[in-house]
């Protein structure tokens, strides 16, 4: 087998180094706990946690357990404060039309601690 020229290698591996940069980067899923601080509703509905560290984090809510509220609009009420450990990744904002608006914080799964 022919050995590469070292230009050959150079160009190879700068190649590779551009497209390592420019391929999307997939963020793995983290877990949160925090006491659910508010829900609210426009062209996507959103959650509000205030994590262990006293700060609002705030995200889509497409949970299965959001699926209810989401539909209505509202989280019942009995819900503002509870503890919960939520799986967070990343989701799709979408206008009214359906057309994706760009992504945030989304919580993906609730489980709730009391």
């Amino acid at each position: 087998m022919k050995q590469m020229s070292s230009l050959s290698a150079s160009a190879l591996f700068v190649v590779v180094i551009v497209l390592a940069q420019s391929a999307p980067s997939v963020a793995k899923d983290r877990t949160m706990t925090g006491n659910i601080r508010s829900f609210e509703c426009g062209d996507n509905c959103y959650l509000t946690i205030v994590d262990t560290k006293k700060a609002e984090q705030v995200g889509l809510c497409v949970a299965p357990e959001c699926a209810n509220w989401n539909e209505r609009t509202s989280m019942p009420a009995r819900y503002k404060g509870k503890r919960v450990t939520v799986t967070v990744g990343q989701g799709q904002q979408l206008n009214d039309a359906g057309e994706v608006m760009g992504e945030m914080m989304a919580f993906k799964k609730i489980k709730f601690l009391d």
